[in-house]
């Protein structure tokens, strides 16, 4: 005779659907009640249909994940923990690349919504009215990217961004470029506390925006600008801003950290394989991958619950892209 739930949570003292719960969201039962239904469910040789309780429950033990560019380092690392920590959640996952169009990543995000049970958002190009609206039709969350009343897990950058003001001013730096990201990119948060950073330790800040969409490009560009800014350090928003900044120098005969010294944000592994090495404000993206599904795990369980934002910490990572000036 085949064991039932209903058996499982009669001989356990509760009901069928905490048994269930145990099963497919087990983070929302006690620990002792978990560990009491699950000694029961092993002694009766009882195995869950996955399947078949999800149907009943409306879902599809899947999860969306949108990322605006697959070949990026730093959303490469981010897949890889989040597809880490769904499957330990015993949940699939839908990747998509959004592209920087928000019109098409709003569309996309849409269609994958009515597939899976939520989304996650890295790095969204979209505006705030679109991120909300998408919110209020489903769960969602955010990783990388913070914006209030919304569930996110997102690096607190401040920190990291004043060691590196901090690092470079020690150094004897008193101008600093700053380079953005793509056009749709969401700079602010890159932005804001260098400038912060730069007026505590009387550094000038040059910001450069390029004209390109690519961000490879766009440090090319900043770099050839450089020289005649009177900087003699660079901050970039990412690690391919940064390698697009090191071939501009090099094209026009600089040296990093001779002539330059040059700081990027993330610390991929593409910090690690340029050469110099590149001093990095380091983000602890696995983590952000990881606390953004517990957390769009938490919406999808109870959607009415107040969403919550997990802030990581940042820190510099000193390597040889950076020197003392003469």
């Amino acid at each position: 005779m085949t064991t039932t739930m209903t058996d499982v949570a009669r001989e356990a003292g509760v009901s069928a659907s905490t048994v269930s719960r145990v099963f497919s969201l087990p983070e929302t039962v006690r620990a002792d009640t978990r560990e009491r239904v699950l000694a029961v469910a092993q002694r009766l040789d009882f195995t869950p249909n996955r399947l078949a309780s999800s149907l009943a429950r409306g879902r599809t033990r899947t999860l969306g994940l949108l990322v605006p560019d697959v070949a990026n380092p730093y959303f490469a690392e981010i897949i890889k923990s989040v597809q880490h920590r769904a499957r330990a959640k015993d949940h699939a996952l839908f990747l998509a690349g959004t592209g920087d169009l928000p019109a098409d990543a709003y569309d996309l995000a849409h269609a994958m919504a009515r597939q899976t049970d939520g989304l996650l958002l890295a790095g969204p190009r979209m505006p705030e009215e679109m991120l909300r609206a998408l919110a209020a039709a489903g769960p969602v969350v955010l990783v990388g990217t913070h914006l209030p009343e919304m569930a996110c897990s997102y690096a607190e950058l401040p920190t990291g961004m004043g060691q590196a003001v901090r690092h470079l001013a020690a150094l004897g730096h008193r101008r600093i470029v700053y380079v953005n990201g793509t056009r749709t990119a969401r700079t602010p948060g890159h932005r804001q506390p260098v400038q912060r950073a730069c007026d505590t330790y009387g550094v000038e800040l040059v910001e450069h925006l390029g004209p390109f969409d690519l961000t490879f490009d766009n440090g090319v560009a900043a770099a050839d600008l450089v020289p005649t800014s009177g900087a003699t350090a660079v901050i970039a928003h990412n690690e391919m801003v940064a390698h697009g900044v090191a071939a501009g120098f090099a094209r026009q005969g600089y040296t990093v950290p001779g002539d330059f010294a040059l700081v990027t944000v993330d610390d991929t592994f593409m910090a690690r394989t340029i050469h110099p090495a590149l001093t990095a404000v380091h983000v602890p993206i696995d983590a952000m991958g990881t606390h953004g599904v517990d957390l769009l795990l938490e919406r999808i369980a109870d959607p009415e619950a107040p969403p919550r934002a997990v802030a990581l910490p940042t820190g510099l990572v000193v390597r040889a892209s950076t020197g003392q000036r003469a």
